[in-house]
């Protein structure tokens, strides 16, 4: 026997011992043994029974011959000796036996089990029956964008996105990751709600089960919804639990295979285990995100480290990397991945496949959930068809005209009930979903019910409850607990802006409870939409300081925060004195005009702030024992406005504009292709949805700021960068359809030959 054979042999051999060790667990230390002075493959002893095994990879007729008459003098040896324990032969070949080495084993067929490596594997867990129920049990978040089922009821067909691995920023096939859980890495993805991370999961799981099938590896893939194990701790009984959801009668077989390394374990949702109540200290959020990742802790550590593990959930859920390894648990070596949203190639594959081809507007997130929905629905029409052009439409006033057209849709479906009244009905269960921070669902019916009755002043009769089960833009959250979820979190920010702008117009006659129930913040989108609509109501500085004062009285502390951002967002006043305790806060910038030197934050946790260099010291806010993640545009503590933040408070990160485009700026290149690439990278590499044109300029020296307008043009001439003015000040949006592009140039500026870095630096200031 060569040595690839030989070694082929052994790694077959080991495989057969490993599955009797979790077959026969009283024997977990047995293994090969010397027997009569014969080597055997496994012996193993448990309470009632020795087990005598011998493995090949041969499919002669001679080899079966030898094993099996070893096997068989062995165990009449043994018979005697082994009291009232039985004695059992086993004789296992790695492909489905042959007809001769069937014939040989005939006549020992009373004592020896004859037998393929899938089927012994089988003694300790029928895959096959396993893959067969998974196959019909939902997958993560995966349904059909147009009615909410499960893929199960029409099959949802996949479209790849590029994976970032997130450490060196370079993109890597769906083919790469699975490489990697195959090989026994520890994976993590990482995504956004309708990103994408349920259905390349299922993907992953799908390569994994063919490979399986096919006979290339003896691990299988398991699937864990763990939306569906929520307050359990132990990994036996989350397995076993997902076990009994699908319908697989052998519990524990499944648990052992587990232990014994022949799973690929996939965990769908580490964000969706725990609600998590923000009201309160920051302080005691990593502690509570912490112990509600114990169960996901216990799965990681406990994994056999010899097959793989990938994990799943909401990029954000935790502050940063180094608390999600430590909540995680994850090792060392585990990987990360980031999924991007999808290309205009990939949107063009998408919606081909769904029967349409359209361009999407640059202003849309290109989310499969919620990109799926509005084809189902035939809204993507309505937008190719608006009259002006895609790049003149913001997306403040983009989503203004989103929402109505969703809205008069439904309207035109059931009479009686008008486009308007569809839309306020949306609006006010934005605002009810405002309870949590995930800010889409759940909604239960009597939620549903209550906005209906709210909005139209009497409760649905019968064509009303026939709009309510298929309300536009919600999706099943639940079926057990028979609620509903917003599509997108996007489209559910620009809804709740309809609430918001009623409440400034009308404030005491806007429901406290709703108020008061209130537990978010207002996200970028909402905010924008919102100051549009204050705009065009011509609302007075005055008239929103009233709404303000109504808020802060009511106690409602989400609202009166959304209210100071407002102020600050439309480079208004506040009039009177504001604390705001204990919320958290994603982002808040500070208008260069606004006076909110009346506004206290306390406790409060920002993921961030930006603070221009040009804005007055004494107009801005006071803060005292807050969390900031990152601060933009001041670089230490002693550069910060001298008495507005005091000791207890926290800067977790320094945002150091010129440090972040100094390598950049230092580049062997012309002066334009700097300065363009330093805009592509505050674009599309920091935080938030779009940058004021104000912003784009720091870091930069005097010659360097007189390259902005011209490289800002080239940019939009290539829809690298969109300007959005719908909000009295231009705001330059990246367009995320293109960030593969402005990664390949961030990531290889000198080699890489995109038209834009040429064009930029021929550049003349």
């Amino acid at each position: 026997m060569d040595n690839a054979l030989r070694k082929e042999s052994k790694h077959f051999e080991d495989e057969v011992r490993r599955i009797a060790r979790a077959l026969w667990p009283e024997a977990e230390f047995s293994g090969a043994d010397i027997m009569d002075s014969k080597e055997v493959d496994g012996v193993f002893e448990t309470e009632d029974c020795i087990h005598i095994v011998e493995a090949t990879i041969s499919r002669r007729m001679e080899k079966a011959k030898q094993d099996v008459n070893k096997i068989s003098k062995l165990l009449r040896k043994i018979q005697g000796k082994s009291g009232t324990r039985a004695v059992r032969g086993w004789f296992v070949t790695r492909d489905e036996p042959t007809a001769d080495q069937r014939k040989v084993t005939d006549k020992f067929r009373s004592s020896i089990n004859v037998l393929s490596f899938s089927q012994f594997q089988a003694r300790l867990i029928d895959s096959r029956s396993y893959l067969s129920a998974r196959d019909v049990y939902p997958f993560g978040s995966v349904r059909d964008p147009a009615t909410g089922l499960h893929e199960k009821n029409k099959e949802i067909e996949y479209v790849a996105l590029d994976l970032v691995q997130i450490s060196s920023r370079t993109s890597v096939p769906i083919n790469g990751m699975i490489s990697m859980v195959q090989s026994g890495s520890t994976v993590v993805l990482l995504g956004d709600y309708g990103a994408g991370k349920s259905m390349t999961l299922r993907e992953v799981y799908r390569e994994l089960r063919k490979n399986h099938l096919t006979g290339k590896t003896s691990i299988f893939p398991v699937y864990l919804n763990l939306r569906d194990h929520y307050g359990q701790i132990d990994p036996s009984e989350i397995i076993g639990r997902h076990a009994q959801a699908i319908g697989f009668s052998n519990q524990t077989h499944l648990v052992r295979a587990w232990r014994a390394g022949y799973v690929h374990l996939i965990i769908d949702g580490f964000d969706e285990i725990s609600t998590l109540a923000i009201q309160g200290l920051w302080r005691k959020l990593k502690d509570n995100r912490y112990r509600a990742m114990e169960a996901v802790r216990r799965l990681t550590r406990e994994h056999p480290t010899e097959s793989g593990l990938l994990l799943a959930g909401r990029a954000h859920f935790f502050d940063n990397a180094s608390e999600r390894r430590r909540a995680l648990g994850l090792p060392s070596n585990s990987v990360e991945f980031s999924l991007t949203e999808f290309t205009d190639e990939q949107i063009r594959t998408y919606l081909r496949k769904v029967g349409l081809d359209r361009t999407v507007p640059a202003w849309l997130p290109s989310r499969p959930l919620l990109l799926g929905y509005l084809a189902a629905k035939g809204l993507l029409d309505d937008i190719a068809n608006k009259s002006y052009k895609d790049e003149e439409l913001g997306p403040c006033e983009g989503w203004d005209f989103l929402l109505d057209r969703i809205a008069d849709r439904e309207a035109e479906i059931e009479a009686g009930i008008d486009g308007s009244t569809v839309r306020k009905i949306l609006e006010r269960l934005a605002t009810k979903v405002r309870v949590s921070q995930g800010g889409v669902g759940a909604l239960n019916q009597d939620a549903i019910m209550e906005a209906f009755g709210e909005v139209c002043g009497y409760k649905p009769d019968e064509r009303g409850m026939v709009l309510l089960q298929r309300l536009p833009g919600l999706g099943v959250y639940s079926e057990e607990e028979d609620s509903r979820a917003f599509v997108d979190e996007a489209f559910a920010d620009a809804c709740r802006a309809g609430d918001f702008i009623s409440f400034i117009e009308n404030p005491f006659d806007f429901p406290e409870k709703l108020l008061l129930d209130v537990e978010s913040a207002i996200g970028d989108l909402g905010l924008g939409i919102s100051a549009l609509g204050a705009k065009s109501g011509g609302f007075s500085e005055g008239r929103i300081n009233a709404a303000l004062s109504r808020a802060r009285n009511v106690g409602s502390v989400y609202m009166t925060a959304d209210i100071v951002r407002l102020l600050s967002e439309m480079e208004l006043n506040v009039e009177n004195e504001i604390w705001i305790d204990g919320i958290l806060i994603p982002e808040f910038e500070l208008g260069i005009s606004s006076n909110l030197s009346r506004v206290g934050f306390r406790d409060c946790f920002f993921f961030r702030i930006e603070l221009d260099g040009s804005v007055d010291s004494k107009k801005v806010p006071r803060f005292q024992g807050c969390f900031i993640e990152e601060l933009e545009g001041r670089v230490s503590i002693p550069d910060l406005p001298e008495g507005k933040f005091d000791d207890d408070c926290i800067i977790d990160r320094f945002v150091k504009t010129a440090e972040t485009t100094s390598d950049v700026l230092t580049l062997d290149l012309p002066m334009g292709t700097r300065v363009c690439l330093t805009i592509l990278k505050k674009l599309y590499e920091q935080s938030g949805s779009g940058r004021k044109e104000n912003a784009l300029h720091r870091g930069l020296d005097n010659r360097a700021r007189r390259y902005v307008s011209d490289v800002l043009q080239l940019l939009q001439s290539e829809k690298l960068a969109l300007p959005d003015k719908s909000r009295g000040t231009t705001i330059w949006r990246p367009d995320r359809s293109q960030r593969a592009r402005v990664g390949r140039m961030m990531a290889a500026p000198t080699t890489e030959k995109d038209p834009i870095l040429a064009q930029s630096g021929k550049l003349v200031a």
